[in-house]
């Protein structure tokens, strides 16, 4: 009788213990698609930053791929001009990134300059 008690104990301490490991796993991916986020979210801010900065006459658009932590961004920056007024540039700022095997995500952000 003591042996099956102890095999079923072991059991069952079996598919606790597979439990934690899937929670701690599923845990840790999801701690890494957090960061992926962060990142993404940073660098389209970085771009934006970047592109304003420079004199009206000079903006334009530009792209450029980063790697970080083994993870590749693509960084796309479009302009218009005269969009949404005359002497106004529309400039858009777009970071891409796979989350997952299958799945890709990006970060936005937009903003106007006047030429002044």
């Amino acid at each position: 009788m003591t042996l099956i008690e102890i095999m079923i104990a072991t059991l069952i301490l079996g598919i606790v213990a597979i439990g934690m490991v899937e929670f701690f796993a599923r845990g840790h991916m999801g701690f890494d698609q957090e960061e992926r986020k962060r990142v993404g979210t940073l660098l389209v801010q970085e771009a934006l930053e970047r592109t304003v900065a420079q004199p009206y006459a000079q903006i334009g658009p530009w792209g450029e791929q980063r790697t970080i932590a083994s993870v590749d961004y693509a960084i796309s920056v479009t302009t218009q001009t005269d969009v949404p007024d005359q002497d106004m540039k529309s400039i858009l700022c777009t970071v891409t990134w796979d989350m997952t095997a299958t799945d890709t995500r990006n970060a936005s952000l937009v903003t106007f300059v006047y030429d002044n």
